[in-house]
């Protein structure tokens, strides 16, 4: 792996929203709906970081009826998955993420039939 795509990815964990939509997409594959409801951004909002971590490869969707999931994509390269793992396990223990697992098990209780399972993530 290049030291280029190595910063890019760095880069783009430069933000706190993503980073919150990466440890989430990491627990689950997700929809815009839900992820809006959790972190609590506006659908555009959350639309722009999503499609900037989808430029940099780090996550992927898969249209299901009406509603797009969106799902971190398992890299051909094991320094990618090192980076995106090494990251959310440190991002477990902050608060925040907490609070975001705990509105994305209520997410589940409400909308079990609607979201995936992540195990169900496609590979690409």
């Amino acid at each position: 792996m290049e030291i280029r795509r190595i910063r890019q990815i760095i880069k783009t964990f430069s933000d706190d929203t993503r980073l919150r939509i990466i440890a989430l997409l990491h627990a689950e594959t997700l929809n815009v709906t839900d992820l809006c409801k959790i972190v609590g951004k506006s659908q555009s909002n959350i639309s722009k970081h999503l499609a900037r971590l989808r430029l940099t490869g780090l996550v992927s969707d898969k249209r299901q009826g009406q509603n797009v999931f969106y799902f971190l994509r398992k890299s051909a390269n094991d320094i990618e998955d090192k980076l995106v793992n090494s990251l959310t396990s440190s991002l477990s223990a902050t608060e925040i993420f907490k609070k975001d697992i705990e509105a994305l098990n209520k997410i589940r209780k409400k909308n079990k039939s609607s979201c995936p399972p992540a195990t169900a993530k496609p590979s690409l």
